[in-house]
């Protein structure tokens, strides 16, 4: 059996395939913002933040990431500098408007994660698990008290695998209207301290 490890951030050599796993992932909600899935996967591909990454690997290879915020910056970087720099103004406005109700803040004393992926090969063998909890390690060395992540209702697996990690929800909501754009209805958002 191949060791799993746990590292910060991936090499650049290593970036198409950390954002070849957050689109697989994430690009059903994010292809609004782009117009189309190829466009999409190049550009969140280049924005992925190397910094705000925990990377799991197996055989060498990128099995998993898990984003995160800190210092006011996420996982990838979608600011309106960037895209008007990537794709023009009128483009970027547009990303940022339909990007705009995916947001999660930062908090004070609370580790946000931003999206956690894990290959489709590699799932139901420890991978999420082992990078949540390579999450409360970090949120432990940098004084947060919680790890919170959100959920949405089209993915019940990974709620219930947040669930018996211990986390537990503290609030929900809905894009209402919105839902079709996006792929999905609801959202949970879970929380577990960092110590547990």
């Amino acid at each position: 059996m191949t060791t799993l490890a746990i590292g910060q951030g991936f090499t650049e050599a290593e970036r198409e395939r950390a954002g070849a796993l957050y689109w697989e992932a994430f690009g059903r909600k994010l292809r609004p913002a782009f117009g189309d899935s190829a466009a999409g996967a190049a550009q969140v591909t280049a924005a992925l933040r190397a910094d705000r990454m925990l990377v799991a690997r197996s055989g060498g290879e990128v099995v998993g990431v898990c984003g995160y915020h800190h210092d006011g910056r996420g996982a990838a970087d979608l600011s309106w500098s960037r895209l008007r720099q990537r794709l023009g103004a009128p483009a970027a406005l547009r990303a940022l408007l339909v990007l705009a109700p995916l947001d999660r803040p930062e908090r004070p004393g609370v580790l946000v994660l931003d999206g956690i992926c894990v290959a489709a090969a590699q799932r139901g063998r420890g991978v999420g698990s082992a990078l949540l909890s390579a999450a409360g390690g970090w949120a432990r060395r940098h004084h947060d008290e919680w790890v919170q992540l959100s959920v949405v209702d089209t993915n019940p697996r990974a709620e219930a695998l947040y669930r018996r990690l211990g986390f537990r929800t503290v609030s929900e909501g809905s894009l209402g209207a919105l839902g079709h754009v996006y792929g999905f209805q609801r959202f949970t958002t879970m929380r577990k301290r960092a110590a547990e």
